[in-house]
């Protein structure tokens, strides 16, 4: 589920649903817990059953789509950017109604090779992976059957393409590969995917704008071990990224850590070590705990929520690494997190 404020939307496979909801009408169901009884010792949770929600729900099914998997609101126009498998689609934010649908599906040669090196016909299709609404344009990319490609479209004629590019460390080959994208105010593309055929290799990729692409170190699980993307976000001078992955700090079996990592935006890589790859790459563990409570294991989405005041004091220079990733901005973020 993505909460952008008043506005809920749930994907609900193999449709969409939109839930709009007024926080007021909700506080007994949405209320925070009071001090005398933390949440880890509640012995049951506040619940709401999908029948008291259906008259706040409204559904967008189209024939032949699905994976509505990517959305991009458009609150200026009233409409929400929906990517799904092989479509395009803006639709209106008042009742989810179809304004447009444009067909993006890959050519019968592109899929022909890629059923040739071994993939299935359901995975040689072209899933939007990148959505992201840019001004006046619609940034967008799919896997096209495993030969990952980009284009600019027009944010009102969906049909209209601008401009098209290469795809690949943009935009996952295979669509079962989580990752996200930012695009900064100087225009310049972040994208945390993975960037080749087999898979092996994640990495947060910039390119486009005026800086000079740079990257993760390649093959080092110091950087990135198995990382499933969440979000990406840019914030003053840095991009952010959220994301969890395998812990290469835990000796004791298989363990998955929720991570913040970010990058200065005019990093411009090294000159001799650290050539094309990124000199200022941090990341922290994300430790969504309480005293008494079980860590929680994994991240699956974030999003911004509006500006409040700082939890603790603006970060110094000398700020230890972890206390800098979560505290360096006054804007809050939200993550949703599962045990």
């Amino acid at each position: 589920m993505v909460v952008l404020g008043p506005l809920a939307i749930t994907l609900l496979p193999p449709s969409l649903a939109l839930l709009v909801f007024h926080l007021s009408s909700s506080q007994d169901v949405f209320s925070e817990p009071s001090s005398e009884q933390q949440p880890c010792g509640l012995r049951e949770h506040p619940t709401v059953a999908f029948a008291d929600l259906k008259p706040w729900v409204s559904n967008f099914t189209y024939p032949g789509a699905r994976d509505f998997s990517q959305l991009a609101l458009d609150p200026s126009r009233n409409q929400l950017i929906v990517g799904a498998r092989n479509y395009l689609f803006r639709l209106s934010l008042a009742n989810v109604s179809l304004l447009q649908a444009t067909e993006w599906a890959s050519n019968e040669d592109t899929r022909r090779s890629c059923q040739s090196k071994g993939k299935t016909e359901e995975e040689c299709q072209n899933y939007v992976r990148v959505l992201i609404v840019a001004g006046r344009k619609v940034f967008m990319c799919g896997t096209n059957a495993f030969s990952p490609v980009c284009s600019s479209r027009q944010v009102g004629n969906l049909s209209r393409t601008m401009e098209k590019i290469n795809g690949v460390a943009r935009c996952p080959y295979d669509p079962r590969h989580n990752s996200t994208a930012v695009i900064s105010s100087q225009g310049e593309l972040y994208a945390a995917t993975v960037i080749d055929f087999s898979g092996r290799d994640p990495a947060i990729y910039r390119s486009l704008g005026s800086g000079p692409p740079l990257r993760t170190a390649q093959y080092n699980s110091k950087w990135l071990n198995e990382p499933n993307f969440v979000a990406a976000y840019d914030i003053g001078l840095f991009a952010y990224f959220f994301l969890r992955e395998n812990a290469v700090e835990h000796d004791c079996g298989r363990t998955v850590y929720s991570r913040v990592a970010r990058v200065c935006k005019n990093d411009v890589g090294g000159r001799f070590l650290l050539e094309d790859t990124w000199t200022t790459f941090m990341k922290a563990r994300l430790n969504c705990s309480r005293p008494g409570c079980l860590p929680v294991a994994a991240q699956k989405s974030c999003w911004p929520r509006p500006a409040r005041e700082p939890l603790l004091e603006e970060v110094q220079e000398h700020t230890q690494t972890q206390s800098q990733l979560a505290t360096a901005t006054k804007r809050m973020l939200g993550c949703g997190i599962i045990n």
